[in-house]
């Protein structure tokens, strides 16, 4: 029996990254092209006030599977990403960060994740495979993914890393659970929450070891990210 040829939505979200985008956006569309599969590549703009936009409509104008979703009301951190999922043609759901920490190499690994029976696959810096990256990130990194594992009781060693397959149906699932935080004060633990209830509702999800050498800018505060603490503390109870 003939495997099922999958489509393949690539969703990469970015802000202000003018000096940057081009460039990356044209190394993700060559690796995936080169897959020889059907996809799209969606640039999710997250209300940048640069000149990424402009750069963004450029490229869907000159590359026919490329499309550019722009918000203005950003940065969400990762609401609008979840609202940009929506608009998915494909059955198989990936999402990376612009910044390619993670070499692209390890996109067909996804994919094959997800071909094995899957409904997640995610990437994982802390299976085995050394970091290139900032102590002090490392360390709040670490600290912060033990805390949810414990508190949560969570079996992801990596919640954060930005290297993620989705099956669509279980993806869009998840979404309508979680809901857009208008406020936008769930931040970062946008990630978290889907896999928390990924795993409440019996998902199959794998991690598989990456390298993973950091991008030069984070828009990561760890400040501004703290307003987010009574949410998390609250989900506890909510899930």
């Amino acid at each position: 029996m003939k495997q099922k040829e999958h489509f393949i939505s690539v969703f990469v979200p970015c802000y202000n990254e003018e000096k940057r985008l081009e460039k990356n956006i044209l190394l993700i569309y060559d690796t995936v092209k080169r897959l020889k599969k059907h996809f799209e590549l969606i640039i999710v703009d997250d209300g940048s006030r640069d000149t990424t936009s402009q750069i963004a409509q450029t490229l869907a104008k000159e590359y026919q599977e490329i499309r550019h979703q722009r918000y203005y009301n950003g940065p969400s951190r990762r609401e609008n990403l979840g609202k940009a999922f929506r608009t998915a043609c494909g059955d198989i759901i990936i999402f990376m960060d612009l910044d390619i920490s993670v070499p692209l190499y390890y996109i067909p690994q996804l994919l094959n994740g997800i071909a094995a029976g899957n409904d997640l696959v995610i990437g994982s810096r802390y299976k085995g495979v050394t970091a290139k990256r900032s102590l002090s990130r490392s360390f709040i990194s670490k600290v912060y993914n033990l805390f949810m594992k414990i508190y949560f009781s969570s079996n992801i060693a990596d919640h954060q890393c930005g290297f993620k397959a989705f099956k669509k149906s279980v993806l869009f699932s998840l979404l309508d659970e979680m809901g857009y935080d208008e406020k936008f004060i769930r931040g970062w633990f946008w990630d978290v929450e889907l896999l928390l209830r990924a795993q409440k509702n019996g998902y199959k999800i794998v991690e598989f070891p990456i390298s993973w050498d950091e991008g030069k800018q984070s828009s990561f505060d760890f400040k501004r990210e703290l307003k987010m603490l009574p949410y998390v503390i609250k989900m506890k109870f909510r899930l």
